[in-house]
């Protein structure tokens, strides 16, 4: 494919302080993780949503360190591969746009959806991207990072903890999504992440005090050396807790009335907040663990109700491509007008329902419905002779000769022989593999599906 190039335009550069050039823009600095509890939370808040200075860097750093969450980071993954696994398409005019498709396939695309995806839980202050064209003539693009980015006065800083920067209207190229004061959604589920990071921090400490037995070492008082010999040998012995104490003297240990109980408790809350976790990013817990009190039928429900939170995300990923990324677009040689942006639908999951339901409309409504439809549905390749394959199907089933009218009537055939009505077959009967054989006309039964429906 032939690619436009256009005139490169003035860039946002970062980097650390080794090796800084006098044109670099951002100065990065490392993520900060440790120490956090409810009080540290409670203050990257506050800082992030001042009015009109807002310094946004500590809940960056915060979100950075509650995903390193097992839990947190596979529900958000589970939601992000839904997403991604459904291709997109630009339309024009009902017909797909080969030139434009070119990009939506290539891998630069596939990570600004990812981005995008991001900024509704990560995105403190919304996100900034600029595109540029690469020295091949594709499209790339860089994320601005959020710690040096001041939506609210449009500003792009130079050190994370400054408060006055260089307009963003000095570059080119600039897509900036979401709402200057949001704070992401990471928010709701960070403080139940850090409940649980404590949470199994003081259960971790149970079981290294109370998981292993105490070491009991006694020596006499007025010797100095046993008492030395003692220590080196007892603490030679592995990493157990140990007690050394002269001979005669007496120490009691006061344990919980109940250790498996106090272990159940952290087990509770560890629990509690996995739940929680889950709740927040896909709406249920049963999707993604099983409860005590799960059934199929509620799984079914919820997991519905899951789908519609993927559906409200594609729907804000399609409004940003569909009225932000067509100029972005159009910026670089790329005519969008008259399209747009679509999810391609996802075909059913489910093929024995959905032969049913088509069973159905066939022989009880006596809906007509087309071959190709059914084969294309069903991912069922075509027989290249289907129409000679078809006609032969219809013309292999005998026509046996019926009696006259009255001989029907008085119950008897051309030789007088008393005729028995014949059973009407079953409904219930027919297998399910028949029905559909009807529906294909006949096509050979070797023909392999597709199992990626």
């Amino acid at each position: 494919m032939a690619k436009e190039k256009k005139k490169k335009g003035k860039r946002i550069t970062s980097g650390g302080n080794i090796g800084r050039m006098p044109t670099q823009t951002i100065v990065l600095q490392p993520t900060r993780r440790g120490g956090l509890d409810v009080s540290a939370y409670m203050d990257s808040i506050r800082q992030a949503e001042l009015i009109d200075w807002p310094r946004r860097a500590k809940l960056v750093d915060l979100y950075a360190d509650v995903m390193l969450d097992g839990h947190l980071f596979s529900v958000l993954r589970k939601q992000k591969a839904a997403i991604l696994s459904t291709p997109i398409q630009f339309q024009r005019d009902g017909n797909i746009d080969g030139t434009i498709q070119e990009h939506i396939d290539s891998p630069w695309f596939n990570r600004f959806i990812e981005d995008l995806i991001d900024d509704e839980w990560e995105g403190v202050g919304g996100s900034l991207f600029q595109f540029f064209l690469d020295d091949k003539g594709w499209i790339d693009y860089n994320l601005i990072p959020r710690k040096h980015v001041d939506a609210i006065n449009r500003t792009i800083l130079r050190n994370q903890t400054d408060l006055i920067g260089e307009s963003w209207d000095n570059y080119s190229d600039l897509l900036y999504v979401g709402d200057p004061r949001q704070i992401g959604h990471l928010a709701v589920a960070a403080f139940w992440v850090i409940l649980k990071r404590n949470n199994v921090a003081d259960w971790a400490e149970l079981g290294e005090i109370f998981g292993r037995p105490i070491r009991e070492g006694t020596y006499d008082a007025w010797d100095d050396k046993a008492r030395e010999k003692l220590i080196d040998d007892i603490y030679n012995m592995g990493g157990a807790g140990v007690i050394v104490h002269p001979d005669g003297t007496k120490i009691n240990l006061i344990q919980a009335s109940s250790i498996s109980g106090g272990s159940d408790l952290y087990d509770r809350l560890h629990t509690i907040c996995n739940n929680e976790i889950s709740k927040i990013v896909n709406g249920n817990t049963l999707t993604t663990e099983a409860g005590d009190k799960g059934t199929q039928a509620l799984g079914t429900v919820q997991q519905d109700g899951e789908a519609d939170i993927v559906f409200f995300v594609k729907r804000r990923i399609l409004d940003i491509l569909n009225y932000e990324v067509t100029d972005v677009f159009a910026s670089m040689g790329i005519d969008t007008s008259g399209g747009k942006f679509t999810f391609v639908p996802p075909k059913k999951k489910d093929p024995e329902k959905q032969v049913a339901i088509v069973c159905r409309l066939k022989n009880e409504a006596g809906l007509p419905i087309d071959d190709d439809y059914l084969y294309e549905e069903f991912g069922i390749p075509k027989p290249d002779n289907y129409a000679e394959l078809k006609a032969a199907g219809r013309t292999a089933v005998p026509v046996a000769e019926e009696p006259a009218d009255e001989e029907r009537k008085n119950g008897k055939g051309a030789d007088d022989d008393p005729v028995e009505p014949e059973p009407e077959p079953k409904q219930k009967e027919r297998k399910l593999t028949d029905r559909v054989r009807d529906f294909f006309g006949r096509a050979p039964e070797s023909a392999g599906a597709d199992s990626d429906w």
